[in-house]
């Protein structure tokens, strides 16, 4: 209980609780010399902390599936919905509801609309991640891109390759128009020789 009880104490209090205890007991002395600093990366210390690191490690795990269903939003089963028009419809829906919670998608152009559905609602939104409020100016963004998408070639391998150049060359801009309320264009089938989708352009971000 006294130990608990010091670790409540500001300096100053502690500081004053240790005069006390040294004026009450002749056999306890203060050695003033230093400890010698262990290099475990305490000089970082006193290093400031934003508010969006300390809730991010702070916020409880969830799942994006536990994050729709707050918001009334319970994704079908890809095999429901035989009709391109009411999965694209469908697959941005959970798009946006992830992003009201702060999550956001990237690297999604190797997939079409079903095939990223699929990953969404087979795997993705059964992953464990975390809801940040988006006034913290902190989000968590998952990536599409699995790397079995690019050791097994085909279009995956080709949109990586195309990341790796547009981060070289500053490129990746917003399509003209996206934002809050804006959908991406449908994507049924892939087009050859290169990514299926353009999607990636219209995707949510944060406001931030």
């Amino acid at each position: 209980q006294q130990s608990i009880r010091l670790l409540q104490l500001s300096t100053l209090e502690l500081s004053q609780e240790i005069e006390q205890m040294l004026e009450a007991n002749p056999f306890l002395e203060v050695d003033h010399e230093a400890a010698e600093r262990e290099d475990f990366g305490l000089e970082q210390v006193d290093a400031q902390v934003s508010l969006g690191d300390r809730v991010a490690e702070m916020a409880p795990p969830t799942t994006g599936r536990a994050m729709l269903l707050e918001q009334g939003i319970v994704p079908l089963p890809p095999q429901e919905m035989p009709a391109d028009a009411d999965l694209h419809d469908e697959l941005w829906t959970v798009i946006e509801g992830l992003a009201a919670s702060g999550v956001y998608l990237v690297h999604t152009d190797h997939l079409t609309d079903r095939d990223l559905y699929a990953r969404l609602y087979y795997r993705i939104l059964d992953e464990p991640t975390r809801c940040l409020p988006a006034e913290v100016g902190a989000a968590e963004f998952i990536d599409a891109l699995h790397p079995l998408d690019v050791d097994c070639g085909g279009v995956g391998k080709r949109l990586h390759e195309r990341l790796l150049s547009a981060g070289e060359q500053g490129a990746g801009d917003r399509a003209p128009g996206a934002g809050p309320g804006v959908r991406g264009p449908r994507c049924d089938e892939p087009v050859g020789g290169h990514p299926p989708a353009d999607r990636d352009r219209w995707l949510p971000r944060p406001a931030w």
